[in-house]
């Protein structure tokens, strides 16, 4: 699902293109984060039954500050200030660039501008059509010593000056983010209806697909489920379930950045004629004509 506002695309300034021709935003940290969340949210959408009904299962991003949380939602707190249950949240534990561990694009390059910095890809091309047209119109006349004293226009000949324009980003890098989700409720029948999605949705693979913002990342489930549960202690303490569930993003970075002082979205366009000026001199001959000598 795309946002409302797309100020994070990163598009060059002053520039017409729509956001539709280009089909590719910038992947950052924060887009992977989005992604698991929306997952959680959007796609498994949990819901589990409670004193108060079957309830939706609110999904939290780590441990939010307490006094903010109380103030932004009063609803997942009860009258002594403690969380309902039962509750997800979720939380980022580590981040590795492996280059053993690539996505499609295997292949390293660097930039054009010999800086040690990485290259860029293309992604589309296009013909402009008004640019090439003038060099087929210019090339495609005959001078009127070939027409009986008439210059001749559109005259049918092939034209090899055709004017690409060529779509490149940066290269993208790949990182392997882990996840860990905690699921907490008092009951266990809570928590069987809570961890069979993330068994079952898959099927017989433990992989699936994360979607943001037209990116594409691979997600990789652990295929093991750790619990710590005190449902056998005898104490005092609120009886409390508890699993946890560890969750692999191969993800992918494009530019660096709000820090990146390059532009996301490059538009360059190929050279079909190289011309050198050539110093003239005019001179005025004996009938009152001018002539330019090189």
């Amino acid at each position: 699902m795309l946002p409302d506002n797309f100020d994070f695309a990163m598009l060059p300034k002053n520039s017409d293109i729509k956001l539709s021709e280009i089909g590719m935003l910038a992947s950052s940290i924060e887009t992977i984060d989005y992604s698991i969340v929306e997952w959680l949210k959007e796609d498994l959408d949990l819901s589990a039954r409670t004193n108060e009904g079957w309830r939706k299962v609110p999904v939290l991003w780590q441990a939010p500050e307490r006094a903010f949380q109380i103030k932004d939602d009063k609803d997942i707190r009860d009258s002594d200030g403690a969380f309902k249950l039962p509750l997800i949240s979720i939380e980022r534990t580590n981040m590795t660039k492996d280059p053993a561990r690539k996505g499609s694009f295997q292949a390293h390059t660097y930039s054009k501008d010999k800086n040690g910095r990485s290259g860029r890809m293309v992604i589309a091309k296009k013909i402009v059509q008004d640019k090439t047209r003038n060099f087929a119109v210019v090339g495609n006349t005959r001078k009127s010593n070939f027409t009986s004293g008439k210059t001749q226009r559109h005259y049918p000949r092939v034209n090899k000056k055709i004017v690409v324009q060529t779509l490149t980003i940066p290269i993208p890098v790949y990182i392997n983010v882990e996840y860990k989700i905690l699921i907490k409720s008092e009951y266990q029948q809570q928590m069987n209806d809570l961890v069979a999605p993330f068994i079952g949705r898959t099927g017989q693979i433990n992989s699936f697909v994360l979607r943001r913002n037209g990116h594409l990342y691979e997600a990789f489930i652990d295929q093991g489920f750790t619990h710590n549960n005190n449902s056998a202690n005898l104490n005092e303490e609120s009886r409390m379930y508890t699993t946890e569930i560890s969750i692999r993003v191969l993800g992918y970075l494009i530019g660096e950045g709000e820090n990146d002082d390059r532009p996301i979205v490059r538009f360059e366009e190929n050279f079909v004629e190289i011309m050198f000026p050539m110093e003239g001199i005019v001179s005025e001959d004996e009938e009152g004509f001018f002539n330019i000598t090189s």
